[in-house]
């Protein structure tokens, strides 16, 4: 009977410490085996996502960049001396098309008035003459100036509004970009969450395949000393 008994315990001791060996190693595995990470993977995508982005935003945040300085700049002559605008404005003014043949209908309009008041060839009918020749001058240069200061209210908004696109296309990318590390912050604590659990349950699995060890190699071994 001691003998069966010295059987039994033999397989007993082989099983535990077959089991023993596997959960050992099993737990030292989990503790300092290197293991795929949730985080690893989805980080590699997220990376890709910036420069994928940028390429279709880029050519809005450099254009709107290039108009802020340029109207920056605008604004500053307007606000630091107007002189210059009005004067390079001013600069290129032209006779309208329509002028001389305008001035000539006056001039033709004021003669005959003059000729019927019995003033032609006066200083008066010469003084009038200057008059109305100066009068569709600055009425001309006044609607001259008036479609410039159009035109440069036009080009002012515009890259106002090509700044306010740039702007906008950069804050999305910036939104993105805070969007993207968030995730990637969530998904570090996670996979570290994860990382930290699995080594405990290591260490829990190494302890009991190391008491399956020891008690295969001595606990039933004493037991059978007890039948022989």
């Amino acid at each position: 009977m001691a003998q069966d008994f010295s059987e039994l315990t033999k397989l007993f001791n082989q099983l535990s410490m077959g089991s023993g060996l596997a959960g050992l190693g099993g737990g030292l595995f989990n503790i300092f085996g290197k293991q795929k990470s949730p985080y690893d993977a989805a980080s590699k995508i997220y990376g890709q996502i910036p420069g994928a982005t940028e390429k279709y935003l880029s050519p809005y945040m450099t254009a709107g960049q290039s108009a802020l300085g340029d109207l920056m700049g605008q604004y500053g002559q307007l606000t630091g001396s107007t002189g210059d605008v009005y004067n390079k404005l001013a600069g290129g003014y032209q006779q309208s098309p329509g002028f001389q043949s305008a001035l000539k209908q006056a001039l033709g309009a004021a003669g005959n008035q003059a000729a019927a008041g019995g003033m032609t060839g006066t200083p008066q009918a010469q003084l009038q003459s200057a008059d109305v020749a100066g009068t569709l001058a600055q009425k001309d240069f006044g609607d001259y100036m008036s479609r410039m200061m159009g035109l440069y209210g036009t080009g002012l908004q515009g890259m106002g509004d090509v700044s306010k696109m740039g702007y906008g296309a950069s804050t999305n990318y910036a939104d993105m970009l805070e969007n993207i590390m968030a995730q990637q912050g969530g998904m570090a604590g996670m996979s570290q969450a994860l990382q930290n659990q699995q080594r405990s349950g290591g260490v829990s699995q190494a302890l009991q395949g190391l008491m399956s060890l020891l008690g295969g190699a001595g606990l039933f071994g004493g037991f059978t000393n007890l039948f022989k």
